[in-house]
């Protein structure tokens, strides 16, 4: 009997036949992904490219069914498509250990396909999956899944929501002087053991720390910034006594007796606020001896050992402990290496052990509730919450959406929420709404351009295909921006002889082109770079599109009836759209970031960690 006539069988020929000549794009080979990529091997798709960038890490493997303990370390999109043609041998998977935002996956490529699946857990790379699918003309189905939570959508250009049509919330922030000074949530002191001390202690410190705290500095805060920059340089003088037999102890009296008291004197600060307690060394060392510190001298429990909240004396001496561990394995590398330096890693027993009873410490001293050393991975680490049930249901949900497209019945999909926590009703669904009227994204023309960057400038650019296509139309003057770079504007004509080459407009690039009167900036012109060597001489364009063509928008009636479905976010809470900036810009230092890392950004007078 065939592997597929049951599938046959119950979708219809027809529906079968389109989906065995389905050509798929899936991004992501994750908790999503390998659910999905099961799915589709057992559903009859024959045609399935795979993309991921990722490595297999020993805390994939309780979900990520593809994945074995001797795939550690290997490409999740090769071992995923290996796994995969077990279930059906007779696909074709093609897998990409690459980024989706490498230049070789190009409009070109994205239009080869007749259906994209993300399987996604970033912003960025969403956002760069959705706009190539809207210049490409190719339905999308985005998901993501969080705990018990879940969703699916199918987004179609021209006929529903993008994935930016509705602004995605803001980062969580928190101020520098709440991190060291005035915590109240155990996320706050958690960032402060993971963000500040251990780097202070086992990284590479800021430079500009003080210029940093001068930034916040006002005439209410004068004296903490002072307090503030005493304990860095102090904790750098400590340093220097990393490997003596007394160097855990010195770290503990410097930052949970000696700092909590200065920050005591300021007693205009404790008014409107507990003030904390300082921790004594010799009082805690009592408990130890004691007895009363020993991890496995605890009442019985169910609860396993890393979920289990540790006593004081317990974070006491694994704090001792972990310092002592992390002190001998920097000054291994270092004897190799004069600049190596340690890093946080969430997987590392010395640093969460480090993380966890620090945070603790500082929790117990201002009166915040300590965290188990599962939680404290978990929000140190920002981990997402995932379950495998829901990742299987999610991925079971793309593919019936997958069904209704390929029968060209968009209408019958559906927004798709799911709710484990919510019985009996764990769906909710609700109709795809229309392109949001004011997305800066999906209501921009999209245009192919193919084009010789080697040989095409900028000049021949604005002239042939921006100002030389269409007499009837005054565009009048234009600003050219690509990747949140301006290029071009009537004040700033330094690239024009430049060619596409030379600005770093290559295959795969995005351009983006708006009339300089344009305020509402949603009339750009959105340019997919591809380019080709033209037989015919001097042709270096050919433009598959109309710039600033009128579309088929939706009228300012409909987009009232929109508005009520969905309010419209204040101008502070939205996430804007990068590259749309109307500013020159300014040479600013680049920061890179790691998805974990905490970063320190300017925000107006204050300067603001952000997790990620």
């Amino acid at each position: 009997m065939p592997r597929t006539l049951h599938a046959e069988t119950v979708l219809g020929q027809s529906l079968f036949q389109k989906i065995s000549n389905c050509r798929v794009l899936m991004v992501g080979a994750g908790g999503i992904g390998c659910e999905l990529l099961k799915n589709l091997a057992m559903s009859g798709f024959r045609q399935i490219e795979l993309v991921d960038l990722d490595t297999i890490d020993l805390s994939n493997l309780n979900r990520q069914f593809l994945f074995q303990k001797q795939h550690i370390m290997k490409s999740k999109a090769e071992v995923a498509r290996e796994s995969a043609l077990k279930f059906n041998p007779n696909i074709n998977i093609i897998a990409h250990h690459a980024n989706i935002k490498s230049p070789r996956f190009n409009v070109e490529w994205f239009k080869s396909f007749d259906i994209v699946m993300n399987a996604l857990d970033n912003l960025d790379a969403r956002r760069h999956v959705n706009m190539m699918c809207l210049v490409a003309n190719v339905p999308l189905i985005e998901s993501g899944t969080e705990g018990y939570l879940g969703q699916v959508t199918a987004i179609k250009k021209d006929e529903t929501e993008c994935y930016d049509c509705q602004p995605k919330p803001v980062r969580r922030t928190y101020p520098v002087c709440t991190i060291r000074s005035t915590p109240s949530q155990p996320i706050h002191c958690i960032v402060w053991a993971k963000s500040y001390l251990f780097s202070q202690l086992f990284g590479l410190p800021e430079d500009d720390d003080d210029e940093r705290l001068e930034a916040e500095m006002t005439q209410e805060n004068v004296k903490e910034i002072e307090n503030l920059k005493k304990e860095t340089q102090a904790l750098k003088q400590i340093r220097e006594a990393m490997g003596t037999a007394d160097y855990p102890q010195k770290v503990f009296k410097k930052v949970f007796t000696d700092d909590i008291n200065r920050l005591l004197s300021m007693e205009d600060m404790w008014q409107n606020r507990k003030s904390p307690v300082a921790l004594k060394y010799e009082e805690i060392e009592k408990l130890v001896t004691e007895g009363n510190s020993q991890l496995n001298n605890t009442e019985e429990s169910n609860t396993l050992k890393d979920q289990r909240v540790w006593s004081l004396a317990e974070n006491f001496v694994v704090f001792l402990d972990s310092v002592r561990r992390l002190s001998e394995k920097l000054m291994k590398e270092q004897a190799n290496n004069p600049n190596a330096s340690l890093s946080f890693d969430k997987d590392d027993p010395d640093s969460l052990d480090f993380v966890t009873a620090t945070s603790n410490l500082r929790s117990i001293i201002f009166d915040i509730e300590p965290k188990s050393q599962f939680k404290v991975k978990e929000m140190a680490g920002n981990i997402i919450p995932a379950i495998a049930t829901t990742n299987a249901i999610i991925a079971g949900m793309i593919v019936m959406q997958s069904f209704k497209i390929l029968n060209e019945k968009l209408n019958e999909c559906k927004t798709i929420f799911f709710d484990g926590s919510r019985r009996p009703q764990i769906f909710l669904s609700e109709s795809l709404n229309p392109p949001n009227p004011e997305c800066r994204v999906c209501n921009n023309t999209h245009i192919i351009l193919k084009v010789n960057t080697k040989k095409a400038t900028l000049r021949d650019f604005l002239d042939k295909v921006i100002h030389g296509r269409n007499d009837d139309m005054d565009i009048g003057e234009v600003i050219v921006e690509e990747g949140g770079r301006i290029i071009y504007d009537v004040e700033y004509d330094d690239n024009l002889d430049a060619t596409f080459e030379q600005l770093q407009i290559t295959d795969g690039k995005l351009v983006s082109v708006k009339p300089d009167d344009d305020i509402d900036e949603q009339n750009s012109s959105i340019f997919a770079i591809s380019h080709r060597d033209f037989e015919t001489p001097n042709t270096w364009f050919q433009v598959d599109g109309e710039p600033f063509a009128t579309r088929n928008k939706i009228s300012v009636t409909k987009s009232n009836s929109f508005s009520k479905q969905k309010r419209k976010l204040e101008e502070s809470e939205v996430d804007t759209f990068e590259g749309l900036s109307r500013k020159r810009p300014a040479m600013n230092e680049e920061i890179l970031v790691e998805d974990d890392d905490i970063i320190v950004t300017d925000s107006g007078t204050q300067k603001l960690i952000v997790i990620d």
